[in-house]
């Protein structure tokens, strides 16, 4: 969980910058469901954009209470907005809600691969025609990608941009994006932005070495898919 404002800050950054434009695209009024919502900074996102029905599901009833905290100390008002559930996310699915979106951030890698395929295919029986999902997973495209997805004792699948259309396609989504996600530049002092230009050219002289984009060596995958 981001510990200052600041670091509040860049983690609503990432959505923007990476699903922004097609959240744009969604009516305010229109159900979006978040699961797992851990601690709430999908909600923050969404209730500054104006959506008014969003489900915000997760197993732990800690995170919940984290997320409620979090969105109360940041000055959003969510009663009778956000509708927070204690709830496992599979079953939660099978309700027979319909939304128009469904977002699932850093929750694929860790469930087994046929509960990957099951969640998916839950997930589009529960959108509404057109309805849009939106994935963020650990990267196995970097070349140092065991460094951040061992770090995690409860990352169990790891994805490439191949497997994540193989995926989506198995569960009839039709793709829109895959791609490696963009992160926000930091403000700060000009040492903060010098280490920054020294890391790029850094990884851009790697990845011409070993044959790959700068940008592969992020720490995860974004997908937006469409039923």
């Amino acid at each position: 969980m981001p510990k200052t404002p600041e670091g509040w800050d860049f983690v609503i950054s990432r959505v923007e910058l990476n699903f922004g434009e097609f959240l744009n695209a969604i009516p305010q009024d229109s159900p979006i469901l978040d699961v797992p919502c851990g601690v709430g900074y999908l909600e923050y996102y969404l209730l500054k954009k104006g959506f008014t029905k969003i489900h915000a599901v997760d197993l732990s009833e800690e995170q919940i209470q984290v997320a409620k905290s979090k969105l109360r100390e940041y000055g959003h008002e969510f009663d009778g907005k956000v509708e927070f559930h204690v709830a496992d996310a599979f079953e939660y699915l099978k309700k027979g809600h319909s939304y128009a979106a469904i977002a699932m951030i850093d929750f694929l890698e860790h469930l087994e691969k046929d509960k990957i395929l099951e969640i998916l295919g839950l997930s589009y029986d529960a959108l509404q025609p057109g309805g849009f999902l939106f994935l963020r997973v650990t990267s196995a495209d970097n070349p140092m990608w065991g460094r951040f997805f061992y770090r995690d004792f409860t990352h169990v699948t790891p994805f490439t941009p191949d497997s994540l259309h193989q995926c989506l396609r198995a569960t009839g989504f039709e793709v829109i994006k895959v791609d490696y996600e963009v992160l926000p530049r930091i403000c700060g002092s000009w040492i903060i932005k010098l280490k920054q230009s020294i890391r790029y050219r850094g990884l851009w002289f790697l990845g011409k070495f070993l044959g790959i984009p700068p940008q592969a060596f992020t720490e995860a995958l974004i997908a937006v898919a469409k039923r």
